[in-house]
Order: structure tokens, then sequence, then C-alpha cells
């Protein structure tokens, strides 16, 4: 298929893992990353073959045809919009806005213009997680019950050079590494019903530890720690996560059933061990490996091989864009995930429970046969040191 003409938004830390992606796909074509100072990424636009432009001169070219937003989170909606109203599809990285109403005047926009629009996190393409869908589906647990997750960390400063964003509102953890779970949950689950949460901060003030910056105090000014539980049609999670935990502690997930439980792999990535417990069988790990996005396709920061397709929704719109398939993370699912993680800190800023208003049916899965052009056209292998934060 001819490419989709991209232009990128942004160019920080997060920024090499979207750009290898895309120059390496055939179903992409990267023409301009733009930034406030185009100078200043110069060197980084001709290393990936594009022009460095300003945010304007980006939105007026008529040959872009889909912008990827790679810009922080409280600057999404106004990114997302103009990208809209100049006439581009949009991807955008988590949050796609940070309010239900934001995020469905920007979908109603879209609808209108004739556009479509997409979100990470696409991490639950992955093998691990598409494992753990199809036991599911197939019965391996029996009737779900009820599900947890925990995600805790000391603070993002331990290996972000410019933490302090999501220490200030539109950074809180639920729309930072909440999206992860959240999706990996409406994936296995479908649509949340119902949120109620509580929260905290375990400190008022926290210095950078890395970077050009490091012993640079700054201030809180958001809750730190959300304790929740989202309502399904059929169970129940309840889902902490927090960033007042000295030491890393993380359970991805497990979902407990009638007759037995499911183990996932951590939603920040796409592999992982998935396994179903149920006695009196032993512990039977999922097969992942006739999944898609499988195969380890670079090294990490430590040397180890691991599946990493971040991309791989951005590709699904460009199939849709060319084809008039149906991505995965259409304007109903964005709509959703961005109305859970508005729900998970409005309930705890006013006690009360959230009965969620919008809806949206789980993504189809992955299927070798029906998606091998996704598969195909998502990534060919690059070995590129990531950046830890970016997980």
């Amino acid at each position: 298929m001819e490419p989709v003409r991209i232009g990128v938004v942004g160019a920080g830390d997060i920024s090499p893992v979207y750009l290898n992606a895309i120059t390496r796909s055939p179903a992409l074509d990267l023409r301009a990353i733009a930034t406030r100072d185009p100078q200043a990424i110069a060197e980084k636009a001709t290393a990936f073959g594009a022009r460095a432009v300003s945010v304007a001169q980006l939105l007026a070219d008529e040959a872009i045809e889909l912008v990827v937003n790679l810009t922080p989170g409280v600057a999404h909606e106004e990114i997302n919009g103009a990208a809209l109203e100049a006439g581009k599809h949009v991807y955008s990285e988590k949050p796609f806005a940070l309010s239900l109403g934001a995020a469905r005047r920007l979908a109603d926009l879209a609808e209108r213009r004739g556009l479509l629009i997409g979100s990470a996190p696409d991490t639950f393409y992955g093998s691990a997680h598409q494992a753990a869908r199809k036991a599911l589906d197939a019965g391996a647990i029996g009737k779900a019950v009820f599900g947890t997750s925990f995600l805790g960390l000391p603070g993002l400063e331990l290996f972000h050079p410019s933490p302090e964003a999501f220490y200030r509102p539109g950074g809180e953890p639920p729309y930072d590494a909440g999206p992860y779970y959240t999706t990996m949950w409406i994936n296995l689950l479908g649509p949340v019903k119902r949120v109620f949460s509580v929260s905290g901060a375990g400190k008022s003030e926290r210095t950078i530890l890395r970077g050009p910056r490091q012993g640079t105090p700054f201030p809180v000014t958001v809750d730190t720690t959300f304790n929740t539980v989202l309502e399904f049609a059929e169970a129940s999670v309840s889902f902490i996560i927090s960033l007042d935990v000295v030491v890393p502690t993380l359970r991805p997930g497990e979902l407990f059933g009638s007759d037995g439980i499911l183990a996932m792999a951590d939603p920040m990535f796409f592999g992982g061990e998935p396994a179903v417990i149920a006695p009196p069988a032993p512990r039977m790990g999922l097969v992942t490996a006739d999944q898609g996005f499988a195969t380890p396709n670079r090294h990490d920061h430590t040397g180890r091989a691991v599946a990493d397709y971040r991309g791989a929704g951005l590709v699904d719109l460009a199939l849709a864009i060319r084809t008039g398939s149906r991505h995965r993370t259409g304007a109903e699912f964005i709509v959703h995930s961005v109305e859970v993680m508005e729900a998970i800190v409005r309930s705890a800023t006013t006690n009360s429970v959230i009965d969620l208003e919008s809806t949206c049916e789980r993504p189809a899965t992955i299927d070798l046969q029906s998606d091998a052009a996704l598969i195909a056209l998502t990534a060919s292998p690059f070995d590129l040191a990531e950046s830890a934060w970016a997980h």
C-alpha cells in the first residue's frame, strides 16, 4: 500500500522509540518533526530523514496526512485539536485528552471532518496479552469474578530527567502509567461501568535525581497514590498505582475466576509470561510464540532481547486510513479510556462513586491470518537501548 505520510510533533525522550518504528515500517513515511524550536532538533530530524519544522509549518503542510503527537499530556488536547482542524488524522501518546468532555469534543470533530484518531498505549496488542485474552475467552478460568493490579514506584524522578510534569495536574499516575493497566483490563473485560477511588501523597517536594538538573528540588501539587475499584459488567478489579513505594513493587494483574486464576504479564511491555492456575493441574504457562508481536526485535538497556512493537497501534490506524479496516484504538475506545482515567482522579477528589457515561466494545483480538499485514508492516528488527521511563 502507499505509505501514510507522517508528521511528528514533539521530540522528547519517548520520540526515538516512535521515530525508529515509523522509519522502519513500510506503511509509514516520516516527513517532518515539529517542536517549538526546530533548530534544536535539526540533527535528530536529519538522522531520521525528516525536516525539522515548527508546529504551524507541520500543520500547514498539505502533504502530511497523519500527525503523531508526542508532546506532554497537558498539551495533547490542544495539539490533537489543531491537527484535526488542519485536516490531519491523529495518533497520540496517552492520554489522548485529560477529560471526557475534551475527548468527546475531539472525537466529534474527527467524525465531522471524516478523520480517524488513535491513541497509545498499544501494548495490549502484544503476544502475552493476546494469549491471556484468548485463554479467558476460551473459559480457562471459568467465570471471571475479580482481579487485582498493583504498581508501586519510588517516583519518576529516579529515571526521568524532567519529572515535574508528573507531579502537576494532568500528570497524576492514572494519566501516566495508569492507561497501560486500564486498557489491559478493558481488553480483557470490556468497558468499565463504575469507579471508586481514594488517593493520597507521601511527599510535598521531590528532587530530580538524573540528568543536567540533578539535585534540583520541585513541588508536588497532586496526589501520587490512588487505590481504585473498577467495576465491569461481570467482575471487579482492585487497582493500586503509587509513586510512594520506596521499593519498586509490581503485580501486573491477576484475574480470579470460578475455576482458576489468570496471571497476566506487565502491561507496559508486549511480551511476558502469562499463566493459568487451575488446580489440581499445575501452573500452566500460556503459549505466546504463536501470537502476533511475539518475536524479540531489539535489546533493552540491559542487553536483554525483548519484543517491543510500539507503533503497532499507529500502523493499525494507517491500515484503517488506506483500506477502511477498523483499528483497535478508535474513537469509542479512546473516549472511554479517557473517562476511566478522569473518573479515577475525580472519584478520589470528590469521595464519590462515578458512574461512567461512555462505553466501548472490546478490541478485536490479533489474528495471525487476518492481521498478517498489520504484523508484517509494524516493525523490522532494530537495536535501540530504550529509555527506562518510556515504560
